[in-house]
């Protein structure tokens, strides 16, 4: 047990923010620590409940985006209201680029470690669960189309799994974008690539034999999205964003958007 825990230790104090359980788990297993088993996964997890309880893992190691709070903003005042405006306002840095670009992600669990590098850069992030519904593709569909009416390029970067249902998802979203909806969109895939699993040696695992697509499948053993370092996940959003950014348009949005603050700030510390 103490190997098992300076193990974690060491693979959560080399992140740069928060991972979930299952990219622990991959990692212990790349590490030879556990075996690659679901048993093992749910061996972690309680171990994990027992070291988290005792102060021996931080409660906020880990990210869990599949768990919310729906409630309106209220305030104590409007000095409050103000404070919180403050804190909080941001210009749309890309109201002046020629991009409009969203990330996409196959599982919750990891938007939680994709969100924090995308919305710095006022990036939204959707997860998609598998296979998007029609609905919440339309919604898209609609926003897409406002940029491209506006002169953009829509651009969708996406990070799912490598296995039938994962390429199948993706293209099924390129479909229902051109024949349904009659919107241009490029859609990129940037995690898990074959190059990717080579690179990075992700452990892989057989073809579910209860996807339905597994007959068709030619792409040989599959890989989770979760078997990717968290580290290696954000580098991959950073740079499929930085890449559009006009840089002189980018900084004289963020001074106005920083005079602004000041702006408010004022308005703040005189009520």
């Amino acid at each position: 047990m103490d190997s098992l825990l300076e193990s974690i230790h060491g693979i959560l104090n080399a992140e740069d923010g928060q991972i979930t359980i299952r990219h622990l788990f991959y990692r212990l297993v790349g590490l030879r620590v556990i075996e690659k088993s679901e048993q093992a996964y749910r061996v972690l997890g309680s171990h994990l409940s027992k070291w988290r309880r005792s102060g021996d893992v931080a409660w906020d190691s880990f990210a869990d985006s599949t768990r919310w709070h729906i409630q309106d903003a209220t305030f104590d005042s409007v000095a409050d209201a103000l404070e919180n405006t403050v804190n909080t306002y941001r210009r749309n840095l890309w109201g002046t680029q020629r991009i409009y670009l969203e990330i996409w992600v196959e599982k919750d669990a990891c938007a939680g470690i994709i969100a924090p590098t995308a919305n710095s850069f006022g990036v939204p992030v959707f997860v998609a669960r598998g296979f998007a519904s029609l609905s919440s593709l339309y919604n898209a569909a609609n926003t897409f189309r406002a940029a491209t009416d506006a002169g953009k390029t829509a651009i969708i970067y996406h990070c799912g799994d490598f296995d039938p249902s994962g390429i199948a998802a993706g293209e099924s979203m390129v479909k229902a974008f051109r024949d349904d909806f009659k919107v241009d969109v490029q859609f990129k895939r940037i995690a898990v690539t074959k190059e990717q699993i080579r690179r990075l040696k992700l452990p892989t695992r057989p073809v579910k034999r209860s996807d339905t697509r597994a007959a068709k499948w030619t792409g040989g053993e599959c890989v989770e999205l979760d078997t990717m370092p968290p580290s290696e996940i954000r580098d991959l959003v950073r740079q499929s964003i930085v890449q559009h950014i006009n840089e002189h348009e980018w900084q004289t949005l963020k001074k106005t958007e920083e005079l602004e603050r000041e702006t408010l700030r004022g308005m703040w510390l005189s009520v």
